[in-house]
């Protein structure tokens, strides 16, 4: 478990999974999202059996520390130990703890297991483009933008472009307070 001031997070659990489908399938979450929608309980059952025995995923809860209430859900996707890189990934799925910043906390806490931990030296992030405010959030806590990946995913009905950011280790480590 890994643990911040307001939440902690935890490996992903089946028990998870019926709020997950929920927040997937909420017209107003997905159209930041890069998930495939609308989904399923049995689809995302599936996904999360074949998930479990992916070495390159790491799938984490968002819990609330004094309620143990459900937040969200984050992770790191196509973890590459060779090349020491992996994809982050956030969701505030539970609308009611939105605007608390509890983002930064969440990404200190993926970066700190990500950096120290597996020992990864780049990680980085894909938004669509009406996701101004996250980039904005992940800037906020040392993400660079690399570039756009132009009309690189068809979501939502349309060809979109990708904005990609990203943070190194040695970035990461001399923003860390010291002492």
């Amino acid at each position: 478990m890994l643990t911040g001031k307001r939440i902690y997070l935890r490996s992903l659990e089946r028990a998870d999974l019926k709020e997950r489908v929920c927040w997937i399938n909420d017209t107003e979450n997905i159209q930041t999202l890069l998930f495939d929608w609308p989904t399923s309980l049995s689809k995302t059952e599936a996904w999360y059996n074949s998930a479990l025995m992916d070495r390159s995923k790491f799938h984490f809860s968002i819990v609330e520390c004094d309620t143990d209430e459900l937040v969200g859900m984050t992770g790191l996707l196509d973890v590459d130990r060779i090349h020491r890189r992996g994809q982050l990934y956030i969701t505030i799925g539970n609308k009611k703890f939105r605007g608390l910043h509890l983002p930064d906390e969440v990404i200190f806490l993926v970066l700190e297991y990500a950096f120290e931990e597996l020992g990864l030296q780049r990680i980085y992030l894909y938004t669509l483009p009406n996701n101004e405010h996250a980039r904005k959030v992940y800037e906020r806590n040392g993400f660079q933008l690399d570039g756009i990946l132009r009309k690189h995913y068809f979501v939502r009905g349309k060809q979109q472009d990708l904005y990609v950011q990203s943070i190194l280790d040695s970035e990461w480590h001399e923003n860390q307070p010291k002492g």
